[in-house]
């Protein structure tokens, strides 16, 4: 017994310890707000236009983004561009972001606040790294972004996690200040991932004419057309009763509005793409694309599937002249066909953009092109029984064959008539004589016999054939 309350006073001493300690940390962290000049905004001078690069750093991932030509790409991939309106969302929130709170901590205690460095093995509660540089790649601006704050004052990057982000401020250390700042934006897009930052924008194949896929073997490929672009596709050289199964491939929607998943590095291209699936689609609009689609067995994650793309354009320089048309229609003709030309012109220099990458995509993006002309037919019809032929020895429909109740069992074909043009049969060198069946007669049962009845005499009456009775001798005459 004296065992038991020694434990729960040890208890009750290391709870009541654990408790007095986290009230003075939180009472030191919350008093600290007290001494701390706040001020409205988190960078008072902020300078977009003078920002070249941006870098993202995590302790297990990184992104750099940089201005090349011109263009903010994204250089883990190659220098694939950036999606501009997300680094457009990203730099203005910096530029506008304003101070909620701050307080004084010491470095020791940062990382119960989440605003420790990446990169320090030893350290716990990192925070995520963001540098800017200007274009001399001269560091401007350098914070780390920590956790959230809770209501005691700490960080609660738990919670954070377990419901996909932090909610309400967030803390956030400057290089070369002493305060930790609170904000209430936090920044989401400021992530670490370089496929959340490219440009997501894809070649969009529309009015497509015709689907041409070159497999390795020449048996399994195949070619579908249609006469305008609201019919169905037929495919090219069908054997007779061949057609394609729209349920198995999608022509009509094929490369429509689709789009990524990430980009590789145009270094691996030739190693990626190297079995690959060639096709050809070509658009009522005179676009070409020359398309490569290939799958490759995941390690753990699932198939993946990339393609690759090139396109080129035939567009009519002129419109071609309507005999008698009146000059107020040619007018109106005129800047309608000028109008879709420079559209279709612009789109085929945004989609030039788009080739020699490898596009890491859907498998409905490209299982079309991946199937192989016999995995597109439609299955055949069933086929229609054949009736049997005149004078053959087939029993009628329902009826046993009675050849084959009746075992050697030969039914002897009437013989043709002086106008019957066959051959006559020539008889076997050793003529197996036939074997034959004698049915026994069956009588029939005898037929009733007429009962005869006697002629009924003269006298008699006609209809009963009986006698009229005597007169009786007393009766009056």
């Amino acid at each position: 017994m004296k065992k038991i309350v020694i434990l729960l006073v040890l208890l009750v001493a290391i709870v009541g310890t654990a408790y007095f300690q986290s009230s003075k940390r939180n009472s030191r962290l919350n008093r600290s707000v007290m001494n701390v000049k706040l001020r409205e905004l988190l960078f008072p001078e902020f300078d977009i236009n003078g920002i070249k690069k941006i870098r993202i750093k995590e302790e297990k991932s990184e992104t750099t983004l940089a201005v090349q030509n011109d263009t903010w790409v994204v250089l883990e991939r190659a220098g694939y561009p950036v999606e501009k309106e997300k680094l457009q969302t990203a730099l203005l929130s910096l530029k506008y972001e304003k101070i909620k709170g701050g307080r004084h901590i010491g470095k020791d205690s940062w990382s119960k606040v989440g605003v420790n460095s990446p990169g320090n093995a030893t350290a716990t509660g990192v925070g995520t790294l963001v540098e800017l540089f200007d274009e001399k790649d001269k560091l401007k601006y350098s914070f780390v972004l920590g956790g959230q704050v809770n209501s005691s004052g700490g960080s609660n990057n738990d919670q954070m996690q377990m419901f996909g982000g932090p909610k309400g401020n967030r803390f956030i250390r400057i290089q070369g200040e002493d305060t930790i700042w609170e904000i209430n934006d936090q920044l989401p897009d400021l992530v670490t991932k370089p496929d959340a930052w490219l440009a997501k924008g894809f070649f969009d194949v529309q009015r497509l004419k015709s689907v041409e896929v070159i497999a390795a073997k020449p048996a399994d490929s195949w070619k579908a057309t249609r006469a305008d672009d609201k019919g169905d596709f037929n495919l090219e050289g069908a054997g007779p009763g061949e057609s394609i199964d729209a349920g198995k491939v999608s022509l009509g929607s094929l490369l429509s509005s689709s789009t990524f998943n990430d980009v590789l590095s145009k270094d691996k291209a030739a190693a990626t793409m190297k079995d690959a699936v060639k096709a050809k689609l070509v658009t009522f609009d005179g676009f070409t694309y020359n398309i490569q689609a290939v799958k490759l067995a995941g390690q753990g994650e699932g198939d993946k599937y990339y393609l690759t793309m090139r396109v080129t354009a035939d567009l009519p320089k002129e419109r071609a002249a309507v005999k008698d048309e009146k000059p107020e229609d040619k007018k109106k003709n005129d800047e309608a066909f000028a109008e879709e030309k420079k559209k279709l012109e612009e789109k085929l220099a945004n989609e030039k953009r788009f080739e020699g990458w490898v596009y890491e995509v859907t498998e409905y993006t490209v299982s079309s092109l991946l199937k192989k002309r016999s995995e597109i037919l439609a299955a055949p019809s069933p086929a229609k029984q054949q009736p049997p032929a005149a004078g053959g020895n087939s029993s009628p429909s329902g009826l046993p064959d009675i050849k084959k109740m009746i075992p050697g069992l030969n039914m002897v074909q009437p013989p043709a008539g002086p106008s019957s043009s066959a051959a006559p049969a020539v008889p076997a060198a050793n003529p197996v004589p036939p074997i034959s069946t004698t049915t026994p007669a069956v009588p029939l049962p005898a037929a009733p016999k007429p009962e005869l009845k006697p002629t009924p005499a003269p006298e008699a009456n006609p209809v009963t054939g009986d006698k009229p009775a005597k007169p009786a001798a007393d009766a009056p005459k």
